[in-house]
């Protein structure tokens, strides 16, 4: 899936039951990450720029080997998918950083 379209046009309330919005409309993008790679051509998202240099500093800090993009099976101990996660989480992180928020431990 390269470009996506989403149909908005109901509310889940907590019930899980749909309520129709007042107004329903069309969300359809194609994301920084599928653009990276379709132009790097790429399989994954975690092939592309985006993610070896954090996969580099993560291995730098970890005694696990190198990332090797494996998954399911070929992922033996789920080393890969923890890679993944951990990477996933650095970006969040500085995305909300940047926006202004401030981690800590508080309103838990």
């Amino acid at each position: 899936e390269i470009w996506n379209l989403v149909f908005i046009q109901f509310n889940r309330k907590p019930d899980s039951s749909l309520e129709r919005l007042p107004a329903c409309h069309v969300d359809t993008g194609m994301g920084f990450e599928r653009l990276t790679s379709t132009l790097q051509n790429v399989n994954s998202n975690y092939d592309t720029d985006i993610f070896t240099p954090l996969f580099r500093a993560i291995e730098g800090f970890s005694d696990v080997g190198p990332y090797q993009g494996r998954v399911g099976k070929a992922d033996e101990g789920n080393v890969d998918m923890a890679y993944r996660v951990v990477a996933d989480h650095i970006r969040t992180l500085s995305f909300a950083i940047a926006d202004g928020a401030y981690p800590n431990k508080d309103g838990r």
